[in-house]
């Protein structure tokens, strides 16, 4: 999101665009991958940065205000390990599920700024971005 969108959105003067909702496949993807990591790493701190929520015009005006970004990942493992300060997980459902540009450069960002960053489009996929990263 470039500067003048989010002062637009704060300004109230921004054309709301229509957005697809996520889909259901990708919430219980991310969903069963978060409790099997709580569940076999209890002291884990790891967490969901909701940013695909669906919310209203009025809603995202509020969460641009208290610095939503676009392009962010969906979920933060707060751990530093192998000269990593913390990994970084995109969810996609499937082969269908789209990195879109500005989570390409969000993740190219976070990369340069010393966080792992993976794309994760399955079960069994998440499973070993988990365990190879904490071992």
């Amino acid at each position: 999101m470039s500067i003048e969108e989010a002062l637009a959105i704060i300004n109230g003067t921004a054309v709301e665009k229509v957005r697809k909702r996520p889909t259901q496949r990708e919430h219980n993807l991310q969903t069963a991958c978060v409790q099997w990591a709580r569940l076999q790493f209890p002291k884990l701190i790891i967490f969901a940065i909701p940013n695909g929520a669906w919310c209203g015009y009025k809603q995202g005006r509020k969460l641009v205000a208290e610095g939503l970004l676009k392009g962010v990942p969906d979920i933060f493992v707060a751990l530093a390990r192998k000269n990593y300060h913390g990994l970084f997980i995109e969810m996609k459902a499937g082969k269908r599920g789209v990195v879109r540009d500005e989570q390409t450069e969000m993740l190219t960002k976070l990369r340069q700024e010393g966080y792992c960053c993976a794309v994760c489009r399955t079960f069994e996929q998440f499973q070993q971005i988990i365990i190879e990263y904490i071992s």
